[in-house]
């Protein structure tokens, strides 16, 4: 029997925050000349549009791998549009902390790992095996898993209202598509958007359609940090106009490759309206859906 552990909404918080950006790191580390570097060590490094990059100390720790830019697609810091975070678009090296396991991330044998964030991404998204070589019985278990299209900002559900509106909508959603336990089911976080991406679950969804995104770890917005915060979740889904608020979201294409538009100002402050980016990310203006997904399945060898 497939046994699920309840989701606790923001309990994947800090899942990327221990992604440490290199303190002291000499210049031609940062530019990856070949000096000796920490396995999975990460450091900032310029871009050919003039924005911030990532790049990755390889696992031999000899060298760091090119610079992972935006992907020229036209996002840049001051748009606040992530634009190299879909996982089938980027080239390189993809960074700890994106939900896939990447050779050299995760314990094997002598090699303690360099990301165990993504070895527990990966365990619940469909492994065969566990570690122990038992037959891991979350390899069946969808991470997304129904959807409410066209929502508002402001959510609302009966009485219900804000980030607990989407949850009563999730289930309800779930309970007509017959999911088991769907009285589990829950609004997807940004963390599991980027599983369901990564194992296709997106691709039955309409070409060019969109959805809020509910962020509750940092992100790497244009090579930089980003926390989450209210101010990028329409102060949790209550809100319904543009200036003091951004709403973050996904936007998927044919195959479901998704391309997700990211807050790198997530600050929420009722008396400053220098925190948002009109035009952009909008809340009050715009309708989209909202994803819903199972909680993270525990496995049992």
């Amino acid at each position: 029997m497939k046994q699920l552990t309840r989701n606790v909404v923001g309990g994947l918080f800090g899942l990327l925050s221990g992604i440490a950006l290199a303190c002291g790191g000499s210049d031609g580390d940062a530019e990856g000349g070949g000096g000796a570097c920490v396995p999975g060590q990460q450091v900032t490094c310029p871009c050919p549009d003039g924005s911030m990059g990532v790049q990755t100390c390889e696992f031999g720790g000899g060298f760091f791998e090119p610079c992972m830019c935006g992907g020229g697609t036209g996002g840049s810091e001051e748009t606040g549009v992530e634009t190299g975070d879909s996982n089938s678009g980027s080239s390189g090296s993809d960074p700890c902390g994106n939900g896939v396991e990447d050779p050299g991330e995760c314990p094997d044998g002598d090699n303690p790992g360099t990301c165990s964030q993504d070895c527990d991404s990966a365990d619940s998204t469909g492994a065969e095996e566990s570690s122990s070589g038992e037959i891991d019985n979350c390899a069946d278990v969808p991470v997304f898993v129904a959807y409410i299209p066209s929502i508002a900002s402001r959510w609302e559900s009966g009485p219900l209202q804000g980030f607990a509106a989407g949850q009563d909508m999730c289930r309800m959603a779930a309970m007509v598509a017959n999911v088991p336990d769907a009285a589990l089911v829950t609004v997807c976080d940004y963390e599991q958007v980027l599983q369901a991406e990564a194992a296709g679950e997106l691709a039955g969804l309409p070409a060019g359609s969109t959805a809020w995104i509910h962020r509750t770890t940092n992100a790497m917005v244009n090579g930089v940090a980003s926390a989450p915060g209210s101010g990028g979740r329409c102060v949790d889904w209550t809100y319904q106009t543009n200036h003091i608020s951004d709403g973050e979201f996904v936007t998927v294409a044919a195959g479901g490759v998704a391309t997700y538009s990211l807050d790198n100002d997530t600050v929420y402050n009722l008396d400053d309206t220098t925190h948002t980016q009109p035009g952009l990310l909008e809340c009050g203006t715009q309708m989209r859906a909202i994803l819903c997904c199972n909680p993270p399945c525990d496995p049992q060898g």
